[in-house]
């Protein structure tokens, strides 16, 4: 019997699936996750489903416009979009056609609710380094 798999962002996957051509073989990072939409009476049903990230490389340098001068200074590109990101979308229903094979560990904060496992900060550190006595402050008498 197989186990569903549910697949979260930062999940390694192999996704082999059957197709007129033979057995399709993709692989890569979990890059987006949908939320559960609530179906609504009178709207079509949207499936949940995931995006994984096949392969990552630079832009060339032909597709990449000039940007104009905004108020005389050079605009900045923003390194966000100095890469060229190629996602395959996968279905909820076809989630089971997943296979899990690692978890990305990474030091970079994607959601605030991961800040204190990342940044290492216990409960005791937390706590003191939120009270900042003022300069000149008369000390709180306990």
């Amino acid at each position: 019997m197989k186990m569903n798999y549910e697949p979260e962002v930062d999940d390694y996957v192999i996704w082999e699936r059957e197709s007129w051509t033979g057995i399709l073989r993709d692989e890569g990072w979990v890059y987006f996750k949908a939320e559960p939409i609530e179906h609504k009476k009178g709207f079509s049903k949207h499936e949940r489903y995931i995006t994984i990230e096949t392969s990552v490389k630079d832009k060339p340098k032909e597709y990449e416009p000039d940007l104009p001068h905004v108020n005389g200074k050079h605009r900045l590109r923003h390194p966000k979009h100095e890469k060229i990101h190629t996602l395959l979308l996968c279905y909820e229903s076809q989630w089971s056609q997943l296979k899990f094979v690692k978890k990305r560990e990474s030091k970079v904060i994607q959601h605030y609710s991961q800040y204190d496992d990342i940044a290492g900060i216990d409960d005791q550190d937390r706590l003191a380094g939120m009270y900042k006595a003022q300069e000149g402050r008369y000390i709180d008498i306990q």
